[in-house]
């Protein structure tokens, strides 16, 4: 048991559900840690709890508006043979910036989006971006 329920008092009990999260008229199901009431339903999620489908709620939404994904900025990133460091002094977003793109905790700017992308059909681009 974890603590109370903030809705109804009824006992929290701690599992996994499967949650519907809704962006943009998309619907993804994904699980759900946290401690859940078994009467009323509601859930009580922790930092832990929220941070352990980060990376997938943020993929869904990135899919939906026409970013990449975390998994395909890393692929990319790799494919230029740039460290995440390297990566982030050639295109901005802080030291630990693309650390953060990657696990997605934070969104690519649009500009940043769309250099990846064409550095992707044009690595060889790379080079004039490292001559400035």
């Amino acid at each position: 048991m974890s603590g109370k329920c903030p809705e109804c008092g009824a006992s929290l009990v701690r599992e996994v559900r499967r949650v519907s999260y809704h962006y943009k008229n998309h619907t993804i199901v994904v699980d759900q840690p946290g401690d859940w009431c078994p009467l009323c339903g509601e859930g009580v999620l922790s930092a832990k709890d929220m941070a352990s489908n980060r990376r997938e709620l943020s993929d869904f939404r990135a899919r939906i508006d026409g970013f990449l994904t975390s998994q395909e900025i890393r692929r990319i990133r790799k494919k230029l043979k740039l460290t995440q460091h390297q990566a982030a002094e050639l295109f901005g977003g802080g030291p630990n910036g693309f650390s953060r793109y990657e696990r997605g905790e934070a969104m690519q700017s649009q500009a940043l989006n769309q250099l990846l992308c064409l550095l992707d059909r044009h690595p060889e681009l790379l080079e004039e971006i490292k001559k400035n």
